[in-house]
């Protein structure tokens, strides 16, 4: 069942049952959301995109995610995901031993940011979501439950152990047809905290779980703002102040996003060259050096018959990336000529480059998974190479790019616009 939001305020408003106003947060418009009686969802009047979703929705079972994957972290943080014995010396690869290995090479920053996406930033997210879930499913609302499950929301697309598992597969099939590799119980572990994480995405519904954080509002003017981060209807007179649902600031769009979305995708440009034209990794074996970079990578996983592993990366680490450099860029020069075509596909292209960005760090896991594995004093090593911080940095600045800028603002700024007519 496909329902269509219902426009409050609007010429071409309609009638229907009041279930609650809220704000688009991909446009903006303030809607009167229809009731939902069976399965189903409800899409946004003016950009098509999905505000609410009913089927396989259930805060129990996103809480029962929740719990599970708390459980399952910490052993696939700290036990071994991988071993191998190479001359009789036994090498295991665990998240913190890929870490350590990053940093004592000589790259801090790259380490202390793939530690905070694979250990920190996980425990966090499911430790709040847990919370916020359990105290709702309680009945309890402290004031400071909405703030809570804004930042789980944040953090959500920098949880990546669903990318890291990716990362370990590729990881485990160049290892495999060289030296015997066993699974450690971490590798389970990451495996079945990888599929709690898809579950839980897929059975958590954050409009369900901010209704219940704080009701909808139920009367709304043409001239309202709403919340960008859990879409509740204010005034225009508050703009600047404080949500009273999530404590976010409330903006009809947030100040300088546009400008500090073209600077992070300017810097993502220039390192785009530079994580091709430079190896990724260094593989020294008795004294000698192969540089690896990702395009060698990629035609050593199709001269090894894994074809479906070599477009995945290519995928992930060309396709992707490049995709999102041009597709923002697009958005933020129709912003600023105020453009009023194909308002639709520019919003539906920003919500896939927002869910995309985080598979582009498989190939950056990869390495962090063979580091630790491939260690002889002596005899053999890996060592991480320019292009490799080069290439996590395009990663960051591209998501980073993609969240600081406001999607509203495309069609304020059409909206500015004498020849304003939204795409139908």
């Amino acid at each position: 069942m496909m329902l269509t939001a219902l426009i409050s305020g609007t010429p071409d408003a309609e009638i229907d049952p009041p279930h609650g106003i809220i704000g688009c947060p991909w446009c903006g418009l303030v809607q009167r959301l229809p009731e939902i009686t069976g399965r189903g969802v409800i899409h946004c009047r003016r950009c098509d995109a999905p505000l609410e979703r009913t089927a396989g929705r259930s805060i129990d079972a996103a809480l029962a995610c929740a719990i599970t994957m708390m459980v399952l972290l910490i052993p696939a943080i700290v036990m071994p995901l991988m071993q191998v014995s190479i001359l009789g010396a036994v090498n295991q690869s665990t998240v913190g031993a890929g870490v350590a290995g990053i940093w004592h090479q000589g790259w801090p920053l790259m380490a202390l940011v793939v530690g905070a996406e694979l250990i920190a930033v996980p425990l966090v997210r499911f430790g709040l979501l847990t919370i916020v879930l359990l105290i709702l499913r309680l009945g309890r609302r402290p004031h400071w439950l909405g703030r809570a499950f804004r930042i789980t929301e944040r953090l959500d697309e920098w949880a990546t152990l669903d990318v890291f598992l990716i990362g370990c597969v590729i990881g485990y099939s160049r290892v495999e047809p060289f030296l015997p590799v066993h699974i450690g119980p971490g590798g389970w572990c990451v495996l079945a905290a990888a599929f709690m994480t898809m579950i839980t995405r897929a059975t958590l519904e954050r409009r369900a779980i901010w209704r219940m954080i704080g009701p909808d509002a139920s009367e709304s003017s043409v001239h309202a703002i709403a919340c960008g981060a859990c879409d509740h209807i204010a005034p225009a007179s508050a703009e600047g102040e404080c949500c009273p649902r999530c404590n976010a600031h409330l903006w009809r769009q947030r100040p300088n996003a546009t400008m500090r979305a073209f600077a992070f995708t300017l810097a993502g440009f220039i390192f785009y060259p530079i994580a091709y034209l430079f190896p990724m990794e260094i593989d020294v074996e008795a004294g000698k050096a192969h540089a690896h970079s990702i395009i060698s990578g990629i035609m050593q996983l199709l001269q090894a018959g894994l074809w479906p592993l070599a477009m995945v990366i290519f995928t992930a680490s060309v396709g992707i990336p490049l995709f999102k450099l041009f597709g923002i860029s697009w958005i933020i020069l129709s912003s600023y000529q105020h453009s009023t075509s194909r308002l639709r596909l520019k919003g539906k292209l920003y919500r896939i480059i927002v869910a995309a960005g985080r598979w582009s760090h498989i190939d950056v896991y990869t390495v962090a998974v063979f580091l630790p594995l491939m260690h002889l004093p002596g005899l053999l090593s890996v060592d991480v190479a320019k292009g490799m911080p080069a290439f996590l940095g395009v990663v960051v600045l591209t998501m980073m790019a993609a969240r600081v800028l406001d999607p509203r603002h495309i069609w304020i700024a059409a909206h500015e616009s004498p020849k304003y007519a939204y795409d139908r």
